[in-house]
Parts: C-alpha cells; structure tokens; sequence
C-alpha cells in the first residue's frame, strides 16, 4: 500500500503542475471527465427492446450477461487506477428497498421480473460486494412513496417519472457527504436511463472535485443511457471511472466480475479473511466468516460435525439452545442465499439455502461462496465445519 501511495502521489502532483501550465497558457480544457466511460449511442439504445423493468415482456435474446464499459477502444489492463486512502459511500437505488411487499411468500423468486422485488434487491447485493471489497459506507435511496410491487405498476410509474423528468422526494439524506472522497451510484436501467431517484440524489449535494463510479442492473438493454445522463448531471468537475452493468438474471453469480473490476479500479481493501470448510457428504463448501462473538464462539468449537435439520425447505439449522452462544450485532432485514446465521431466540445456527423473503432478527455470521444448492436435495444430514487457515 506504501509504494501504492507513493506512485499515486507522484501522479498527483505531475498532473498538477501540468494543470498549472496548461492554466497560465490560457488554455481551456473543458469538463474535467477524464475517466468518462463510453455509453451506448442513441441509436443503440433505441433499439434496445428492454430495460431492467420490462425485461420479461420482450426479452428473447442472450447477450453477454457482465460488463464493464470504457471509453471506446481503451484497454483496460493498461489503465489501471490505484486508489488513495480515501472515505467511499456506496450509494444505490433499489426496487425491494422502494416498496412494500404483502405477501412475501407469493413472490415467485424464480421469476426474473418479480425475484428482485424482495430484499436484498439486486443492487444491494452489488452494493454489499463491493463494502466487503473495497470498504464504504452503505447508503439506500429512498423514496417517500413507495413504488408498487407489482411489476406492471412500478413499470408505468418509472416511464411516467422519465417523461416529467421528476424528482422524487427522498426518506434520508448524507448528513456528512462533504466527508466522502468517492462514490460508488447503484441503480438498475429503468427505461434506458437510472431511475429518477437517482437525479434526485444527486442534485441534493455538491459533488464537484468528488469522484463517481456507477455500478447498474439491467436487462437486454444494458447500460443504455444511465451513465451519460448521470455524467450529464454531475458539475464538470466530478470523475466519473469506468461503469459496470450486470444483467440482471446473472446476479447472483456476479461478486467474481465485480471483484475483478473494483482490482481494475484499484479500489481493493486489503484484509484478511477468516475462512471454514463446510463439509456435506462428498461435497466441501467454503465460507468467508465475520469478525464478531457469535463467529468467535463457533470457531472455538471447530472441527465439529452437528446432525443438521432441514426446516421450511429453505434453511438447515442445529439448535445449541436460546441465547447459548453471545451476540453482538442483531439484524431483522432480509438474508441472502448461502448466509449462515445464528437464529439467538431459538439458540439455533441456520444455514440459508433458499430465499423464501421472510426477514428475522439473526446474528450475521458468514457467507458460503458458492454450492450451497448441494442442500436442496440432502434432507437433514450431518455437517462438519472446520477453520481453514487465515489467507491475505
């Protein structure tokens, strides 16, 4: 990080006094978006049959499910930017955090037009992978009315905020956005464009001298227009950096492609990870644990092989008993696939395998990487859990 820091300050200060050149020569450079990534033209865009809300209805086609876009013909392996120390907020938009949902359960979570109406929306998801890899501060836009949770609802009111050009009213505010460096902006492509929230954020703050790196869900219609019209919105002179568009259907498996991109930008934490092997059968699983009590007290117990239950047909769980294990860090919003938690009431260690929507007051203890479907098909089974060793 030190020599890091060396090279960037060496940067710093070389641009600057070619600033200071360019400057008593009278010379007018324009807007300052050196790092302005090239988006989709007009045309492109017109003829793109779908954004992130209509996907469903016209989408027939594959296209390349991640991408990062540059500026046209810029290769970006030799364009690597290294980060400085720096306060990062991550800003997003997302549908399941903008609505109220009644029925959770009714929710097909197969569907790809009604999955990403429950919480964690798609871009909190995003937004969640890029805090672990690069550090931030999460924050939600909010709207002060809901959007429907029927999709064909929240899709007219999209289209008839983009043709008023509207500014939504928002819930919260960055009571301390003057103290933020760089901004990670999440939102999904609703009708070739953010969702007008988005506008709403940003012209709430001075963003001048900040930089800004959006990261977008779509559909067939990727990236469409979003990052000009947000580049548009921005004072001159904001850096905008490289985007990243996931589509949608592909999110859940995005983190890898996200990684790589936060490493293009330089914008990687290092820390390290404590990581356990999850054994099921002839199956091994990996999981990156958190720091906390609950995870300390597991771990002091490893190797250790529990006869797990299947309950609900979403979660595997074994129970120590109420509250025998400490907690530190109780949260009640919604769980991703793969979690694994300690359910503190029932003193029980739950293993989520399946989205159903339900949130419940946990302890966060981890993440399973990947194969966590193998308990789809087990019925109860003893797991063994063993501590894997520290890696940078």
């Amino acid at each position: 990080m030190k020599e890091k820091r060396k090279k960037l300050t060496a940067l710093f200060l070389c641009a600057a006094l070619i600033a200071a050149l360019t400057a008593c020569a009278g010379k007018d450079e324009g807007p300052a978006h050196s790092g302005e990534p090239a988006v989709q033209s007009e045309a492109e865009s017109s003829s793109s049959e779908t954004s992130d809300l209509e996907t469903s209805k016209t989408d027939n086609r594959q296209e390349s499910s991640l991408s990062g876009e540059n500026k046209a013909g810029e290769n970006t392996e030799e364009t690597e930017a290294e980060a400085p120390d720096t306060n990062i907020l991550i800003a997003y938009f997302t549908w399941a955090e903008n609505t109220h949902v009644e029925n959770p359960e009714a929710v097909d979570v197969d569907a790809t037009t009604s999955a990403s109406v429950l919480p964690p929306g798609n871009t909190a998801k995003m937004a969640n992978w890029i805090r672990e890899r690069a550090g931030g501060d999460l924050f939600s836009i909010v709207v002060e009315e809901p959007y429907s949770d029927d999709y064909d609802g929240c899709l007219d009111r999209a289209a008839d905020e983009k043709a008023e050009n509207a500014r939504p009213e928002l819930v919260d505010h960055v009571e301390n956005m003057q103290e933020y460096d760089v901004i990670f902006l999440g939102y999904p492509n609703w009708w070739y464009t953010a969702p007008m929230a988005i506008f709403s954020f940003i012209e709430e703050y001075d963003f001048s001298g900040k930089t800004i790196i959006p990261f977008c869900v779509h559909g067939t219609g990727g990236l469409a227009g979003s990052v000009k019209d947000i580049t548009d919105a921005l004072p001159d002179s904001t850096e905008v950096l490289e985007p990243i568009g996931v589509y949608r259907p592909d999110v859940d498996s995005a983190q890898p492609v996200i990684n790589e991109w936060l490493d293009r930008l330089g914008y990687t934490e290092e820390t390290t990870e404590m990581k356990i092997k999850i054994t099921v059968g002839d199956t091994e699983l990996t999981a990156v644990m958190e720091d906390n009590a609950t995870t300390q007290a597991l771990i002091e117990q490893m190797p250790m092989t529990l006869p797990m239950t299947d309950l609900y047909g979403r979660e595997m769980c074994y129970r120590y008993g109420a509250y025998a294990l400490p907690t530190d860090d109780l949260q009640s919003d919604g769980y991703e696939v793969g979690d694994l938690a300690y359910w503190a009431p029932g003193g029980s260690l739950v293993i989520l395998y399946r989205q159903n929507g339900e949130q419940f007051e946990r302890q966060h203890l981890g993440h399973i990487e990947s194969g966590v479907e193998v308990f789809e098909d087990t019925g109860d089974v003893d797991v063994t859990f063993e501590l894997m060793e520290s890696i940078q």
